[in-house]
């Protein structure tokens, strides 16, 4: 595990596929620490926690509501790589 964020997104690559792709690998760190950061605002500023299930939700729908705002042409290549994950 990469001791520092930075180094954790530049080794998150993956080298296989379409340029669209490439640009849902690049989403995808980002999803999940916008996640976090979210999950964790709302337990240190607004005492509310949720379960890992709905983290992992709110992961996914945020993945999803970015890729179909900035790099989707196909919605069915979106939902065969959300089967990948």
């Amino acid at each position: 595990m990469p001791e520092h964020t930075a180094d954790l997104l530049s080794c998150w690559i993956r080298r296989w596929g379409s340029k669209t792709h490439k640009k849902w690998w690049r989403i995808i760190p980002h999803c999940i620490w916008w996640t976090i950061w979210r999950e964790r605002n709302g337990r240190n500023f607004e005492d509310r926690f949720n379960n890992i299930q709905k983290i992992k939700e709110s992961c996914i729908a945020t993945f999803y509501f970015w890729c179909k705002e900035h790099c989707i042409e196909n919605a069915e290549q979106l939902v065969d790589l959300l089967g990948l994950l």
